[in-house]
């Protein structure tokens, strides 16, 4: 046996030993790496958890001192304008901050989004000044709006007297009379003119103390019309939004968009109408309008 014959065999182990040695190094260096990426991981994971539960606690502070701010008349009058207010809370809505729901409780929208409440009103309702505002604010609270010609509808319907009704509406006052009864599309005249109101306070239209007297006006309709609760008021709402306008691809899609909006704020736990039920009969709020104002009677012509 030479010399190589022994030297080669020892070589060989140690060559196969020093792999062994390296793999395992390596292999535990992986390993290591790999917890080590995970812990980072896992940290990076906790850090955006934590940061997403900071915001949200940020935003329900916001909403719940938006909501504190006012009374709770304050709170019932502006709830009459929530199928809007959720809509626009939509619009508003940033990739950063979420969706403003402090906006249920308040006027003035995100900073640079006036222009879209301008443009609303405006190519809506016409409305660019005070006189124009008054004057859609009395069409809807003075004996017009749609809720006038859905009563008269629905009291030819009852008396029998259908030969020169429109068909569209009679069917539509005949589908929701089991749902709303009496009150009818009330609530959509109601909230139009909510909003009108806050909207118009927001961009200068009306004062603050006129702004008031209207949403004042709306709650007493809305008290005096005998709604249930807000699912009534809802209904009543997508009734008096048919009635308005139906039929057409666009008129389906607006109308399933409300029906969607008030499906939300019945059962969604943001919603105003969750966190402030309908009051009970005799447990009405007061007319306080704010901590030096109070909502004094408006007169029906708005003048």
């Amino acid at each position: 046996m030479t010399l190589w014959h022994l030297v080669i065999p020892v070589v060989v182990g140690l060559v196969l030993a020093f792999i062994w040695w390296a793999g395992r190094a390596v292999l535990e260096g992986a390993r290591e790496g790999l917890q080590e990426a995970n812990v980072e991981l896992a940290q990076e994971k906790a850090d955006r958890e934590a940061q997403e539960v900071q915001k949200a606690e940020d935003r329900r502070q916001r909403v719940e001192t938006a909501a504190l701010s006012r009374t709770e008349a304050e709170r019932f009058a502006l709830n009459l304008r929530a199928p809007f207010t959720q809509l626009w809370i939509q619009i508003f809505e940033d990739p950063t901050s979420g969706r403003p729901l402090e906006y249920f409780y308040g006027f003035t929208p995100p900073a640079g989004k006036e222009d879209e409440l301008r443009s609303s009103l405006e190519e809506g309702w016409g409305i660019t000044d005070h006189a124009s505002a008054m004057s859609s604010l009395a069409w809807l609270l003075g004996g017009g709006g749609h809720h006038s010609p859905y009563q008269e509808v629905r009291q030819s319907l009852q008396g029998g007297t259908t030969r020169n009704l429109d068909r569209r509406l009679a069917t539509l006052v005949g589908k929701w009379e089991p749902e709303v009864g009496e009150v009818g599309g009330l609530a959509f005249d109601l909230a139009r003119a909510a909003d009108i109101a806050a909207q118009g306070m927001a961009l200068g239209y009306l004062g603050e103390v006129q702004g008031w007297q209207v949403l004042g006006q709306c709650c007493r309709m809305a008290r005096d019309a005998g709604f249930r609760d807000w699912a009534h008021y809802g209904q009543s709402f997508l009734a008096g939004a048919e009635f308005w306008k139906s039929g057409g691809v666009t008129d389906g899609l607006r109308n399933r968009g409300y029906a969607q909006t008030v499906k939300w704020l019945l059962e969604n736990k943001d919603s105003p109408w969750q966190r402030y039920p309908w009051p009970a009969p005799g447990g009405w709020p007061g007319p306080s309008a704010g901590p030096e104002t109070d909502i004094p009677e408006a007169r029906t012509t708005l003048n």
